[in-house]
């Protein structure tokens, strides 16, 4: 039965969250509360309330919400998918699917370890899980038995709460966490990197095997001591979980094998060979999709923050040589999980202003060529007829002023706003584009630009790149609600550089940089977009400006469509 908001802590006097029908209060913890609920169209949600003494935090707000966008990209099987957002009050609110199920925790000291094949598909549910979660760029820091559902449809990671993504936010000065499951660079002052995960899921993984932890002791000191100078304890582990284990709790992150490289070894059989070649992913090089678009002699953008190919071992050659031996069960895997990026080298073009509707010089992205330009600005005017949409409530819209061939747009605190430029497309397959000028440079976690296609506030997909953290990535929000979201490290753009988005078919949503004359594959997702073709053809091009505070400024903006 509904409960009323009186015995519910921060819902309203209905017992709702938004348009959710809150249930019961499945727990709280350090960030907030989190309630079962019932959703609008049928079913249970789980709804994650950020703490009413953190939610005064403009900041905290912001970062709350940015780590659901994060958590968006990762792959829906084997996670807790995130289904959107919203406010309630000053209080920000996740909500994600709701699994239910016993924890492994639960169901192991309930029922005793796992055996057999039941262990096998756990190990390769969450390794699955963990390389979806390294693709997105996230190390979710907090991996342990308590986090790992078995749910009806089988095993779930869940709790992205203290997960953060591949940022300077990722080197920790507290323990904020479980210390038997946590990795020695986790207990002390160093990087995280997503081998971090890697020493946790093995030390899940021996739990599970045996009901024990593979590092004790009397107190929390003496787990640590165990955890960062004792060797494990797997006796009953049996191989050949054992000698993957084995390898990822290794006390250098860099001789750890990495998620999609034990899942790859384990469906074809080869977990020696697993454990003896670790191959450390960084976000960009993790993907496995067939549809890499590479350069000889040039690699993707990658995390510095993570460890590399293994010396004197070039990394396309690597990523070609996996490929080849990627057997069919890991490949069907990765087809599923793969979010793909790369790098692509076609012709610059430098955009002169051209009126709506006109052929002009081509542009080539992709392969693809757009000549007819549906939309440009170049900023030489004061704008004043732009449609200006606010996605958050706690995120002003920006102050914008645009002449002399430059818009501006300024806050004192933190903003996000939409632009539509006017006119439609002359069909679903265009390229929209900006020209950056000067980012805020705060230095501030949020200082972005996105490009793309925009209906409304809560309807818009996006290319975005954020200068503080030097990444890039793709938002597709609906109807209010996350969609989809990708993101890749190491891209440095400075003014006079493009960023492009294109959307192909209504489906199939692809960014891009050019940097010195050079046109850069970017993130590629494939998300099903509601409409008809010709109501999304009504969908403008546009730009977005986000920052924590300060000035960020635009060169050009344009939109054009595909030759037929």
């Amino acid at each position: 039965m509904p409960v009323t908001g009186s015995r519910v802590l921060g819902v309203d006097g209905q017992g709702r969250i938004g348009e959710h029908q809150v249930e019961r209060l499945l727990g709280e913890g350090g960030q907030g509360a989190v309630y079962l609920a019932r959703s609008p169209v049928g079913g249970h949600v789980a709804i994650k309330v950020l703490h009413e003494r953190l939610a005064g935090d403009p900041e905290v707000r912001r970062r709350f919400l940015r780590e659901a966008e994060v958590a968006a990209s990762v792959a829906p099987f084997c996670t807790a998918r995130v289904m959107g957002t919203g406010m309630l009050g000053e209080r920000p609110y996740i909500v994600s699917e709701y699994v239910q199920g016993p924890s492994l925790d639960e169901l192991v000291k309930r029922d005793g370890p796992r055996v057999g094949g039941g262990l096998d598909r756990l190990a390769i549910s969450t390794l699955t899980a963990l390389a979806s979660i390294h693709r997105a760029g996230i190390v979710h820091r907090d991996f342990k038995p308590a986090n790992v559902i078995l749910g009806p449809e089988g095993p779930v990671v869940i709790d992205f709460g203290i997960a953060r993504t591949l940022d300077t936010m990722t080197t920790t000065n507290h323990v904020a966490g479980t210390p038997a499951y946590m990795s020695p660079e986790q207990l002390g002052d160093r990087p995280l990197t997503l081998a971090s995960d890697m020493f946790s899921w093995a030390a899940t993984m021996v739990f599970a095997a045996t009901g024990r932890r593979a590092f004790t002791g009397s107190n929390v000191p003496a787990v640590m001591h165990s955890v960062l100078h004792g060797p494990p304890d797997l006796s009953g582990v049996p191989e050949p979980l054992r000698t993957m284990v084995a390898a990822c709790l290794a006390k250098d992150p860099a001789d750890r094998p990495a998620a999609d490289h034990l899942l790859r070894n384990l469906t074809a059989g080869d977990v020696r060979a697993a454990a003896a070649s670790p191959e450390t992913a960084s976000p960009s090089s993790a993907h496995l999709g067939t549809e890499h678009t590479l350069v000889e002699g040039m690699r993707p953008p990658a995390a510095s923050a993570v460890p590399t190919a293994p010396a004197g071992l070039d990394g396309a050659k690597a990523r070609r040589e996996r490929s080849r031996r990627l057997p069919l069960a890991a490949a069907a895997v990765a087809v599923a999980l793969a979010v793909t990026a790369g790098v692509l080298l076609v012709p610059s073009w430098t955009a002169a202003n051209q009126g709506e509707g006109k052929k002009a010089a081509p542009l080539v992205i992709g392969g693809r060529t757009y000549a007819t330009v549906d939309v440009t600005d170049g900023f030489d005017t004061a704008q004043t007829g732009y449609d200006r949409y606010q996605p958050f409530g706690t995120e002003a819209l920006p102050v914008i002023k645009a002449a002399g061939g430059r818009l501006s747009g300024t806050s004192q605190g933190p903003f996000f706003g939409w632009f539509a430029l006017p006119g439609a497309p002359s069909s679903g397959d265009t390229v929209s584009l900006v020209t950056l000028g000067a980012m805020a440079g705060t230095g501030e976690p949020e200082d972005s630009v996105f490009v793309g296609r925009v209906k409304d506030a809560g309807t818009y997909v996006g290319a975005w790149y954020n200068n503080t953290r030097k990444e890039s990535g793709i938002d597709v929000r609906m109807g209010g609600e996350f969609r989809h979201g990708s993101n890749s490290a190491d891209l440095s753009l400075v003014p006079g550089d493009r960023l492009a988005l294109v959307l192909s078919g209504g489906s199939t949503i692809t960014s891009y940089a050019e940097t010195g004359g050079t046109w850069r594959k970017l993130n590629t997702v494939s998300v099903d977009l509601p409409g008809t073709a010709e109501e999304r053809a009504r969908w403008r091009h546009g730009f977005a400006l986000r920052g924590t505070t300060g000035t960020i400024t635009l060169d050009a903006a344009e939109g054009r469509t595909a030759a037929g």
